[in-house]
């Protein structure tokens, strides 16, 4: 993994110095080297985290003809086999992401469909003086950007952009609408208004007269096999997943939960490697919170060399903010307090990267919601919002209407109200789905859809994932997502995927000899940490009352008034509120 950043004039009014500034602010990602692209329309630099081609590997990268060259944050974990696909093509070049220029020659932008990995590039088309930025299926890598003055501006972390590009940013208040009803911000909005986010799956070209998003790949498209998929095959392929995703030449450790995903991912970690898998867990003092037994229980079993972090409420409460303002998105819960203490205890072993069980939920059903949607007999109330947010009247994800009414109310001065009216977060599309293709989705697969656009690519492998990995200089690698694994899921029937009000019925069954059967057994835990407000004292809470109220879109009495009449929610919107006027202090934003 890496940090990209530059400035894209195609007309040649080209302004060098906001590129060396996002990079100063990046070093975290890209600490073992720093490299530079500087044409007459683009000046682009990438700092490194050599994963790959340590000593005969570097950037940026060709194709064949000299026509397009490109700088890549993240992994091509099957570019060998892309390699031997090009036949005649010499590789001098170590680095597996060498191979994204060449394929774009070869293949056009479809060619991206063909990449096994988790990458954001960055691609300019010298025969057209175009530039591509292009995000991963979904959307692992970040990469956000900005026009202005006929200048694109480009950066793998919002802040950095949004602190060095020269602009009166302001606070898009649609985002703020769309997470306090989503709890997520989905791609391409950001909490900036003007500053937008590639989408997971898509290519933005830019030229002197255009800009175009162009989808190459989507989720969503099952087709269901008549017969049950077989277990043998569930594991031979995420064995390999595993297998491609420890490949590197640096070493690879396991991040373990004590839940089945992360579990599931140590034992085969265990099988591939020669040498013990090293663990890593975060550890709480709350008996509730906690999963050390099971995490000790998976650690011995494989021989693992487990290492875990010790949580406690103090570190919540002094870390809290620290973490807000570096990644700069909202939050609902505590608990990136904790992992960015994870991957700090993960950097100091010397380790440069993780396996973890993202996007097991999303593609095999394990969400207690698919449960209830597989048992639900009465037919669901539709609303019009729905069928413009979802593509389906009778489907609303998460999203309680009455509760999004009363956080407005409550949360919102009139002002803001005011001008999220036609501004509301259902009126733009959230999956990349027309009506007439949802129709034909059961409503676990319409689930699975949104879980991947609105929480997973936003949320897990966002600000959960790469923000507090590489905060540390870490590196997240995911198996549940290779490209094999998820071909499969989409072939497993909805009915082997709940079975008995049990999610993840078939991954289940295909672990059933192999993981503990105290884990196998366990109930679906979240990854959780304190309440805030357990945890920190009043002062804390007056500056952050203060903070809230003078962010100019949020009641002056809004967090009294949560407090005094708390009602049961999925995420304490209080925790919304706070971080995001955080950001909007971090980064200047005015209403």
């Amino acid at each position: 993994m890496c940090g990209i950043c530059g400035t894209f004039a195609p007309d040649g009014r080209l302004d060098r110095t906001v590129a060396a500034a996002m990079n100063s602010r990046l070093l975290h990602r890209g600490p073992d080297e720093t490299y530079s692209l500087d044409t007459s329309t683009l000046s682009m630099k990438l700092g490194r985290l050599s994963m790959t081609g340590l000593v005969d590997g570097w950037q940026p990268v060709e194709d064949r003809s000299g026509r397009f060259v490109a700088m890549t944050n993240g992994e091509v974990f099957n570019f060998e086999d892309l390699r031997r696909r090009f036949g005649d093509v010499r590789w001098a070049n170590g680095v597996d992401v060498a191979v994204i220029p060449e394929l774009v020659a070869r293949h056009g932008l479809e060619g991206l469909e063909l990449i096994d990995g988790q990458f954001a590039t960055v691609i300019h088309d010298r025969a057209e003086n175009s530039l591509y930025l292009a995000r991963d299926r979904f959307g692992i890598c970040p990469m956000y950007y900005t026009v202005l003055d006929h200048r694109v501006h480009f950066c793998s972390e919002l802040k950095s952009l949004v602190q060095c590009v020269p602009q009166m940013w302001r606070l898009d208040i649609g985002a703020v609408d769309q997470y306090l009803a989503l709890g997520n911000i989905v791609a391409p909005r950001t909490l900036v208004e003007g500053v937008q986010a590639v989408p997971p799956g898509c290519v933005v070209r830019f030229s002197e007269n255009s800009q175009e998003t162009t989808r190459y790949w989507r989720y969503g498209e099952f087709a269901a096999v008549e017969d049950a998929v077989a277990g043998e095959d569930i594991r031979d392929r995420l064995q390999q997943s595993v297998r491609d995703r420890l490949c590197a030449d640096v070493e690879i450790g396991s991040y373990l939960s004590g839940g089945f995903d992360s579990t599931a991912l140590a034992i085969e970690a265990a099988r591939v490697l020669e040498k013990p898998v090293k663990t890593f867990s975060a550890a709480f003092d709350n008996a509730a919170l906690d999963e050390g037994p099971f995490q000790r229980e998976v650690s011995e079993a494989v021989g693992s060399e487990h290492r875990r972090i010790q949580c406690n409420p103090a570190d919540i409460a002094s870390d809290f903010e620290k973490m807000v303002r570096y990644c700069c998105y909202p939050q609902r819960e505590t608990y990136n307090v904790a992992a960015m203490m994870l991957s700090r205890e993960v950097q100091q072993t010397g380790i440069k990267g993780v396996v973890s069980g993202e996007g097991a939920d999303e593609l095999f059903f394990g969400y207690d919601s698919y449960a209830f949607d597989s048992a639900r007999k009465r037919p669901r109330e539709a609303c019009a919002e729905n069928e413009q947010a979802w593509g389906r009247a009778d489907f609303s994800w998460e999203v309680d209407w009455n509760k999004v009414a009363l956080r407005r109310d409550r949360c919102l001065t009139p002002t803001a109200r005011e001008a999220i009216s036609g501004n509301e977060f259902w009126r733009n599309r959230l999956i990349p789905f027309a009506e007439h293709e949802t129709r034909s989705l059961s409503h676990m697969q319409l689930r699975s859809i949104a879980d991947v656009y609105v929480q997973l690519a936003g949320h897990l492998l966002g600000d959960h994932g790469d923000a507090m990995l590489m905060a540390n200089s870490v590196e997240g690698r995911y198996p549940f997502l290779a490209n094999s694994v998820v071909s499969l899921a989409l072939q497993v029937r909805d009915s082997d995927k709940v079975s008995d009000f049990e999610g993840k019925a078939c991954l289940k069954a295909a672990y059933a000899d192999i993981v503990p059967q105290s884990v196998l057994q366990r109930a679906k835990q979240g990854f959780t940490a304190y309440e805030l407000s357990t945890v920190v004292d009043d002062s804390t809470w007056k500056s952050w009352r203060e903070l809230v109220a003078t962010s100019g879109i949020f009641s002056l009495d809004c967090l009294d008034d949560l407090n005094t009449n708390r009602t049961p929610d999925k995420w304490d919107p209080r925790l919304s509120l706070i971080s995001i006027s955080m950001v909007m202090d971090e980064l200047g934003l005015k209403v």
